[in-house]
């Protein structure tokens, strides 16, 4: 079923048309000069640090998933991303290659600036008190109070898993190499392995978040 509603969305985005591809361009490259601008008076080690780490490592899975796809199909004949096939089939190889390169390339750019953006204001999520794990997950952002304070919070949120997501291009890279069916068998479907991705990530942010959260608490306490 999951494969299904991802094939009647691919199938969406095609009817569409190419306009959809260029706006997905412009909103990624418009998202990281946005945040270029909302992250310019950030100057802490300790948040460019990670925030770099994690974009070096989005952009060798964006482009493992780039040259990977070139690989098994120049021509972009066998590309399942129908952003990147509308402009195949309107503009030629030459521009989709250059589209697909700079896209990776802003995607990643984005990636570090989520992460650097979820660095600096996760303690927005911490609530005032929290004995355990599971008690800290269900206050989190409850010291919102306002609506731009909960919009905050929710972005702060939302910027980890965009830059988490960047790394499932490792997998997907992955299995457009394979090319032996029996292994190919024993992965899971490309809608499992997101949504096992996505629990994951979950699971990391929660960990990440509450150990920032001790770690405050300690710094305080002492």
């Amino acid at each position: 079923m999951a494969e299904q509603a991802l094939f009647r969305l691919m199938a969406l985005v095609e009817r569409l048309g190419v306009g959809l591809s260029w706006l997905a361009w412009i909103t990624v490259a418009a998202g990281a000069l946005l945040m270029a601008w909302v992250l310019r008076q950030e100057r802490r080690r300790a948040i460019w640090v990670p925030a770099l780490a994690m974009g070096l490592l989005a952009l060798a899975a964006n482009l493992a998933d780039y040259f990977v796809t070139l690989h098994r199909s120049p021509d972009l004949a066998l590309e399942a991303n129908p952003l990147w096939r509308l402009v195949v089939d309107r503009y030629g190889i030459g521009v989709a290659r250059w589209y697909g390169l700079t896209g990776k390339v802003w995607v990643s750019i984005l990636a570090a600036q989520m992460a650097a953006y979820y660095l600096a204001h996760r303690h927005r999520l911490f609530p005032h008190q929290a004995g355990s794990l599971g008690h800290f997950v269900l206050q989190l952002g409850s010291r919102s109070r306002t609506r731009g304070e909960r919009l905050s919070a929710l972005f702060t949120v939302f910027a980890f898993f965009f830059a988490g997501l960047n790394l499932l291009y490792f997998y997907i890279a992955c299995t457009n190499w394979l090319q032996d069916p029996e292994w190919l068998d024993r992965l899971p479907s490309a809608p499992v392995a997101v949504m096992l991705f996505v629990a994951g990530l979950a699971l990391a942010f929660a960990l990440l978040t509450w150990r920032a959260f001790q770690r405050g608490s300690e710094r305080r306490a002492g």
